[in-house]
């Protein structure tokens, strides 16, 4: 009996471009649309970033590191500065940046997964008889990537800290661009790659505290070719069909080379803690597991939320997630789930190249600690945002492995059954068409999800405190002869001996400096101070930022009897014109 032979030509270079293309500029809506708009209000630890921003525009001195609000590593206020200089003192002044960060680590990953599966076997590359499969052509550097860059682009996770104003954003970004730089630095042993690689690597230390277990994540590939190094220098090391061809530069050179632009990059920073240790740790030390008097408890517990977030039950802070909600699409949890299992089955059997899956898991594995050596707020999606970069590789892997062993099941099939092969070639074809549907339902829920659901939460109101960002609108927009007394009834911690949530009014009115607040004729005052304003003739307006405190409202009515109370917003205010 004849059989078909009908294999498709590969897809071809086009269609590929095309669909990164589409998934970049895909990413790019999810992190800009509507980013003036949502999320609402201001929460005070982005404002606090932008009052630094704007004093540090105001005097000149951008800092290494800032020391109020438990310390935050400079590099990303710095660059808010940027944007606050040239948009002014919005909330998407700082949110922008975070979005132009997010949307570049699409392509980081998309760099990143490509540069892992980069070598193949000869033989998958080969014509595999007569099945006829569109997908089975197609080579793992080229699917895996667009896999991996879609999941992270339609990732609600990802797409939540692309529009906040937080420092973590940088985390994935600079460690994919840094890892990426260094594999390739690795295959090819340009010197360009290695600085390129040292200067994103470096520059994390400059972010967000979790970016600080990169080095131990690096370890993987530095053991790994250093192995290929001595293999080569005293083992006579032959080329395989794994593309492991013996190292042909100086990998000491290499090494030493990256290691002294991470450090240059780094020390800045590195001098700064060295002069105020105290500012090393900050706030880890409440939070640590080991501040609990049963550490490998807490320890599992930790863990045990930290996994289940990717499919049971995600963070249910407001700012971070929809609350509770898994943090990873089911599809894309599962195909994550599909990737670990085939990654570690490629370990337990050898199959192929080993290192990238050794690494992918060694990455994903040291990134869960800053989330699981704490205890609070668990699982919590900001202190595991190092995981992002080998959370979607691994999916992009799983998506690709699973439908590998589909088709080849099918392919077994086709030439155990040879009476309906032509069916088998359907069912192969309609596959594949699936597989390349199926994942267009992300966007549609990651939309749903984001500017449907969460964005009408009352949750998301008050965990951006929208209410205290229109007051600072409202008291913007009164003229600066009018005396301003805004009292801080609300507890946070103190900057400047102010408690945090006024931050929202400071950056809002551009008053965090005195200069400024004499400027606008804007007074903080804690309650205790009340009885400090004097009672005279001038157009005076006095609001607490909790409006809700009756007992404080109650002494400002028994102080100041002619004053009117109104609501023109969500806020409460007393003038006496």
């Amino acid at each position: 009996m004849e059989t078909t032979d009908a294999r498709p030509k590969n897809p071809g270079k086009a269609l590929f471009l095309g669909l990164t293309v589409f998934v970049l500029v895909l990413g790019v809506f999810f992190r800009f649309y509507q980013i003036k708009e949502i999320p609402l209000g201001l929460y005070p630890d982005e404002a606090m970033n932008g009052s630094n921003a704007q004093e540090a525009l105001a005097t000149g001195n951008f800092k290494i590191f800032y020391p109020e609000n438990n310390g935050r590593e400079g590099l990303f206020i710095n660059i808010q500065a940027l944007s606050v200089w040239y948009f002014g003192n919005t909330p998407w002044a700082l949110r922008g940046v975070s979005a132009a960060f997010g949307s570049l680590t699409i392509f980081g990953i998309w760099l990143l997964a490509r540069e892992l599966f980069l070598a193949k076997k000869k033989e998958d590359d080969e014509d595999n008889g007569n099945f006829a499969s569109p997908l089975f052509i197609v080579r793992e550097k080229t699917i895996i990537p667009i896999l991996a860059s879609f999941l992270l682009a339609t990732s609600y996770w990802h797409i939540n800290f692309s529009r906040i104003g937080f420092r973590a954003i940088l985390v994935p970004f600079l460690s994919a661009f840094g890892m990426y730089f260094l594999l390739k630095g690795f295959r090819r042993g340009k010197i360009l790659d290695f600085i390129w690689a040292g200067i994103f690597i470096g520059l994390g230390f400059h972010t967000y505290i979790a970016f600080r277990l990169m080095p131990l994540v690096i370890l993987a590939p530095l053991a790994y070719y250093a192995a290929r190094w001595i293999k080569t220098k005293f083992q006579n090391l032959q080329p395989t069909t794994y593309n492991l061809q013996p190292l042909s530069y100086c990998f000491p050179c290499a090494i030493a080379l990256f290691l002294l632009v991470t450090f240059v990059t780094a020390l800045p920073i590195g001098y700064y803690f060295l002069k105020h240790p105290e500012d090393l740790i900050g706030r880890t030390g409440q939070v640590s597991v080991f501040a609990a008097s049963s550490p490998a408890y807490e320890f599992a517990k930790s863990n045990l939320a930290t996994l289940g977030m990717f499919f049971v039950r995600g963070d249910c802070n407001a700012r971070h997630n929809l609350p509770c909600v898994p943090e990873l699409h089911p599809i894309a949890a599962f195909f994550f789930a599909f990737g670990v299992a085939a990654s570690f089955r490629a370990l337990w059997k050898r199959r192929g190249r080993s290192f990238p899956h050794l690494l992918l898991l060694w990455w994903a594995l040291v990134m869960t600690l800053p989330a699981t050596l704490t205890r609070e707020g668990l699982p919590h999606a900001l202190r595991a945002i190092g995981m992002i970069p080998p959370v979607f590789v691994l999916a992009g892997y799983g998506g690709y492995a699973f439908s590998r062993w589909i088709l080849e099941l099918l392919e077994k099939a086709y030439a155990k059954f040879p009476n309906v092969q032509k069916q088998i070639l359907r069912i192969s074809r309609e596959y594949s068409l699936l597989f390349l549907l199926i994942p267009l339902f992300i966007p549609a829920a990651t939309y749903e999800q984001y500017f449907l659901r969460w964005v009408s939460k009352p949750d998301t109101y008050f965990a951006f405190a929208t209410d205290l960002y229109h007051l600072g609108q409202f008291l913007d927009e009164l003229p600066d002869e009018t005396k301003k007394y805004v009292i801080v009834n609300m507890a946070g911690t103190e900057v400047r001996g102010i408690p945090m949530p006024a931050q929202t009014i400071m950056y809002t009115t551009d008053t965090f400096r005195e200069e400024g607040q004499r400027a606008r004729n804007i007074v903080y005052l804690l309650p205790e101070a009340l009885d400090s304003i004097p009672n005279n003739n001038g157009r005076v307006l006095i609001t607490p930022l909790n409006g809700a405190d009756s007992r404080l409202r109650a002494r400002i009515k028994q102080k100041f009897p002619d004053f009117r109370e109104s609501a023109p917003g969500d806020f409460i205010v007393f003038k006496n014109y």
